[in-house]
């Protein structure tokens, strides 16, 4: 069934379906999403008797708590985490529905679902993984071990995603 409507939607885009072979690259991806994954839940779960009935739930611009919710609050970044991992692994199967600055032929077709299949793979394990963080900085507050997300937070993280998506556009224009 799902192959059936993958072919329908890509012939209405005239898109080749090709299915890119996955590399160590895409095996280490995706081994590092899943341990992240893996890592996330063991955590907020050991963790989460301990905590007290109040933690912080938000972090300002600066990296310091700004608003406070109930523990059960951090189960959402696991939960949210998990989604996350299904729905981005869902999508990487269908490249031939995203949207590409430029147009697929069957000739660049495979370079450019490579491209786009590894960008979605690495979003994936870079958001899992900075929740993994956020939880962990929750409970070091909590614990008084740290005062917030530290000063960094904000540009590494920023620059941990946006850098990989600038990479991709150079790479999947140079490859038209």
């Amino acid at each position: 069934m799902i192959a059936l409507i993958r072919k329908r939607r890509a012939s209405k885009l005239n898109r080749p379906l090709v299915k890119p072979e996955m590399t160590p690259i895409d095996w280490l991806l995706e081994a590092l999403a899943l341990l992240g994954l893996m890592f996330l839940a063991g955590y907020v779960i050991y963790q989460f008797p301990g905590l007290p009935d109040i933690i912080p739930s938000h972090f300002n611009g600066a990296g310091q708590p700004d608003d406070y919710s109930q523990k059960s609050s951090i189960l959402a970044l696991p939960a949210i985490g998990t989604f996350l991992y299904i729905m981005l692994t869902l999508i990487a199967l269908i490249p031939h529905q995203f949207n590409y600055t430029i147009t697929i032929t069957p000739a660049n077709a495979l370079k450019q679902y490579t491209f786009a299949i590894r960008l979605v793979r690495y979003l994936k394990a870079a958001i899992i993984w900075l929740f993994f963080y956020i939880s962990f900085a929750t409970v070091r507050v909590v614990a008084k071990e740290d005062s917030g997300l530290g000063l960094w937070f904000i540009p590494i993280t920023l620059g941990g995603v946006f850098i990989p998506i600038i990479i991709y556009v150079i790479m999947a224009s140079r490859h038209r």
